[in-house]
Parts: structure tokens; sequence; C-alpha cells
């Protein structure tokens, strides 16, 4: 299954470099013989220049990557083809910004064909190899059926990673439990089709093709359990396979490698390599000076009501516990009558200590806007885990840790998943996902769905 993963990624990137090229070629061709209210040029002024054959293909690529494009996908065409559409809009701001450094003379509307027509052809071979796959799922109409060995948790989240691609013929028949004093998972009592003494009976009552030995490979048992299984099954076609659940190696992004028949997990600290801190740290600079500037009428604004409502000082200052534990001083807009006693970490939906003004700035996040002068002078990030209070901060576990591996942030994945309403530990859990999963396109996902989720106002308070 792995290897077919990987040729067929391959072959979606083959197939997206040679849709991009040939886009190109046939917007120059357009652009020459479908001239739209442009002021007519030569012929050679709408040949695409030959570094743009390698650099587009290149970008979309990039693009299509970051966006998930070539990642497994399940039989669902409208996920598939969001990602691709989001793909897209990235990849064609990263050519307008190409153009702009390499060929400013480039044709815009030639550009548009180009942008269409990638478009086009992209989602077109989504569709038709959709279909194909289906129409030749259909007329085989054999689906993999497959047994887990194992019955604790690890098997059954194994199970439930297999399940959404029922559809697309793999289908989990069951678990054989390894033992007969094996400790099952309470969700899969009614799936165990029984223990590992019954093998051949149950590989051949169900009908099973592949056999998923939940074990992990460094256990000195399952050397043992791996032979048993190999030896009953000898005789049998079936495709015997280790498989465990390793998510907790996430936390490191561990990633494994083959060196001369070794298998080696790489385990790496969970930080922004130096590449990613640089473009992170621009991209936070020139956003933060875009807001600022925007926003500028609107702090006068809010500083206006907020003394006019209650009185005290304008900002509220707060120490916090920024990247790798370090202290500093993060700027808010104050919401709270001055000197409120505290009332306990969590917000409360209800909290007699916050003003009429500070409600409506907590709605809207608004009261976040002066932590852009954090980012600026490099103690937060725009889009990060929340800097914690230095007294809850004290208490964090070493797994909880990891979430200060990266810049804080003024919004981040939690925040646009429930923000207040969910339990502070799901906040952790949330953060821990962006850690491992960070990409600067992650971070547009997340300000793109913080600006809707400010509009809502949905969870916060």
């Amino acid at each position: 299954m792995l290897r077919y993963n990987l040729r067929y990624q391959l072959f979606l990137i083959i197939s997206d470099i040679l849709i991009v090229i040939g886009a190109l070629a046939l917007s120059s061709y357009l652009r020459i013989n479908i001239d739209i209210g442009a002021e007519a040029l030569t012929y050679s002024a709408f040949i695409t220049p030959t570094p743009l054959y390698a650099i587009a293909p290149m970008l979309w690529v990039f693009a299509f990557h970051q966006a998930g494009v070539y990642r497994p996908q399940g039989v669902r065409f409208r996920p598939a083809a969001q990602r691709l559409i989001a793909g897209h809009l990235v990849a064609g701001l990263l050519f307008f910004g190409a153009l702009y450094v390499t060929f400013r003379d480039y044709s815009r509307l030639q550009a548009v064909y180009l942008l269409a027509l990638t478009l086009t052809g992209t989602l077109l071979h989504r569709a038709i190899l959709r279909l194909f796959a289906n129409r030749l799922r259909h007329m085989i109409n054999t689906p993999r059926r497959i047994a887990i060995i194992g019955v604790g948790d690890s098997a059954a989240a194994i199970g439930g990673r297999i399940a959404p691609f029922a559809d697309a013929g793999l289908l989990v028949i069951g678990y054989i439990a390894p033992s007969p004093e094996a400790i099952r998972a309470p969700a899969l009592e009614a799936q165990v089709l029984g223990t590992i003494d019954d093998l051949r009976k149950i590989v051949t009552r169900h009908r099973i093709d592949e056999i998923l030995i939940d074990a992990p490979w460094f256990e000195p048992s399952t050397a043992a359990l791996a032979s048993h299984v190999t030896s009953a099954l000898e005789t049998f076609p079936v495709n015997i396979r280790l498989a465990h659940d390793y998510s907790n190696l996430a936390y490191f992004r561990a990633t494994s490698e083959d060196f001369n028949n070794i298998t080696l997990i790489s385990l790496r600290e969970a930080i922004l390599s130096p590449a990613q801190r640089a473009l992170k740290r621009l991209f936070d600079i020139g956003f933060s000076l875009l807001v600022l500037l925007l926003t500028a009428p609107l702090f006068l604004l809010i500083a206006i009501a907020i003394r006019l409502d209650s009185p005290g000082e304008i900002i509220f200052r707060q120490q916090r516990i920024g990247q790798h534990g370090k202290p500093f001083i993060i700027y808010k807009f104050r919401t709270m009558t001055s000197g409120a006693p505290p009332l306990g970490a969590h917000k409360h939906p209800n909290d007699p200590r916050v003003t009429r003004v500070g409600r409506f700035l907590r709605r809207t996040s608004l009261d976040e806007l002066p932590q852009f002068i954090n980012v600026l002078r490099g103690e937060m990030s725009v889009v990060g885990p929340r800097p914690e209070q230095a007294d809850l901060a004290q208490y964090y576990q070493p797994w909880q840790r990891k979430r200060l591996e990266v810049p804080q942030g003024i919004t981040g994945w939690w925040q646009i998943n429930g923000r207040a309403d969910r339990p502070m530990q799901q906040h952790t859990e949330d953060d821990l996902f962006y850690v491992r999963n960070y990409s600067i396109w992650l971070d547009i996902q997340i300000i793109l769905k913080t600006i809707l989720t400010m509009i809502s106002g949905r969870g916060a308070y």
C-alpha cells in the first residue's frame, strides 16, 4: 500500500508538471490569437520566456504540496477539489510574485489564461482519475479484506485510520486477539473474530486478504509473533504486514529511513528549521506592519471608548512565557475594571469583571491588536500557541513544554477550533498539532479562519 501511494503521488506530481507546462504554451497561443481589448504587440512579445517553463511547475508543485494535494485522499471529490483550489490560489500568488521579480513585461492577460488553464486542467485531471478508479473498482469488485492482530487501543487507532478508505476498497473485517489473555479495548469487543490460535479458520471463513500485526518492531516478542503468523499462513495467499500506532512519536516529528537493511527512526526536536524561522519572521514583520498601519485610526477609537467606559489604563500589561520559556510583557487593550480580583486562569462567559466595552473587544478579539507590537519586537509571532501565564507554565508536563519550542502567537489552531469553549487540555493538544504540522500555508489558513471566527464571535468571552 505504501509503495502504491508513493508511485501514485509521483504520478500526480509529474502530471501536474505537464499540465502547467502545457498551460504555459497554450496561454501563449491564446494571447497571440485572441486579442481582448489589448493593444496589438509583436508575436515575440507573447512567447513564454524559457525560464518560466521551469519556474512555474516548481511553484505549482510546491503550493500543491503545502496545501496537502499530494496526501492520500479519500474517495470524496469535494475535499480534494478544495485543497486543489486552495493550492492553486497560492501558486497564482507565487507566480505573480515571481513575474514581478523576473519578467515584469509578461502579459497579465496571458497570466490570467495560465491560471484558468491550470485550474481547469488539474481539476479535470483529478475528476477523470476518480471516475476511472470508481469504474475500475466496480468492474473488478475485489475489495481488500483486512484483519488486524491486536485488540488494544493501538489496534483500534489503526482500524480507525483505515476505515475512511472503505469506499476505496480497504475493509477492516475485524480484530484477532494475539492471546486469550490479551486485554481488549471496549470499542473492539464486538469486532473480535477470535484468537491467534484460530488464525487459519478466521482467514478462511472471512476471506482475509491482508493481515496487519499491531506490534512495535522493537519489542522482542514481535519477532516471535510475526514468525508464528507467517508460519501458520505459509500456504495462504495473504499479505502480512507489521503495523503499529506510532502517533506518540509525532511529537518529536519522527521520520524513518533504511540504512543497509537497518530501520532507523530519527527523533528530532519539534522545532522550525532556520529557513522556516526566517520565512516566518519576514511574514510576521510584513503582516504586523500592514495591520498596524490599517488599524491606526481604530486604535484611537478603542482607546477613547475604554477611557469613557471605565477609569484606568488603556493598555493592559501582563507577564507571559514565550518561546523556550523566556518571559516577556504582553500588551492588550484593557477589558476589565481596574484592580479587578483574580477569578482563575480560565475565562468565564459571564465574568463580572469585564466592562461593557471590554465585552465587545473580547467578542471581536480587538483587544489583541496591541500584540502586533509584541510581534514587531520579536517576542511573539502572528500565528502560534498562545503565550501562557507564568504561574501556569511552571506546572507543564514535559510533553506540554513542546508548545514552547516555536514562537508564541496572537492566534493559533485552537482559536479557530472553539476558542474559549473548549477544555484547556484540548488547547494544548491543538497547539502541539500546530507545532508538528507548521508551514507558512498553515499560518495563512489560520489567519483567514481567524477573521471568520472574529466576525462570528463564537467562543469568545
